[in-house]
């Protein structure tokens, strides 16, 4: 190993920046590699050096209540069960003829929930998945992507990266996808 990639493992394992199976790694080669445990020595003991030198500094007096306020503003987001009734939500329309309706956000994953409902005869243009895979079960009626039809129950996974055909229905359709946003 060379002595940048040395100092670079070290200074990772000194900082705590070094976790899981990489921490686990170094902390096995510690008993057995003189030249590592000489290396993060060296990086304690300047980091213990700069931390002498350093002037105390008390953290602003709210970031204890700032922080709190994060934890608490990340349990409002879905505090308890989510239920959404039938026919209840605000639909929107995506292109003539075709809605949809948003069951449910996932901030932290950034995926969504939606019913989309076609009219018979809609169009639907083709579009990339730049953002994640959309995965789609058809509830009712039929979708037609190309030669390939769906059915209810059927389901369709887009890849991240890939795009279908312009989609349309015969008899009109309800939808279920999960897409990224």
């Amino acid at each position: 190993m060379m002595s940048e990639d040395l100092d670079l493992t070290a200074a990772s394992y000194v900082l705590g920046l070094s976790r899981g199976a990489t921490r686990a790694e170094s902390d096995a080669r510690l008993a057995s590699d003189p030249a590592l445990r000489s290396k993060i020595k060296l990086w304690q003991d300047n980091c213990a050096v700069l931390d002498l030198l350093a002037a105390p500094e008390l953290p602003p007096a709210d970031l204890f209540d700032k922080i709190a306020a994060g934890i608490d503003a990340d349990l409002r987001e879905v505090p308890v069960p989510l239920t959404k009734r039938a026919g209840t939500g605000d639909w929107e329309e995506m292109s003539p003829g075709v809605t949809f309706t948003v069951l449910f956000e996932d901030l932290v994953a950034r995926r969504r929930s939606i019913l989309v409902r076609a009219l018979p005869g809609s169009i639907y243009e083709s579009h990339l998945h730049d953002q994640g895979h959309e995965e789609c079960l058809v509830l009712e009626g039929d979708l037609v992507m190309g030669d390939l039809t769906l059915l209810p129950g059927d389901f369709h996974l887009a890849p991240q990266g890939s795009a279908h055909p312009a989609a349309t229905t015969v008899s009109g359709c309800l939808l279920y996808l999960s897409t990224p946003f």
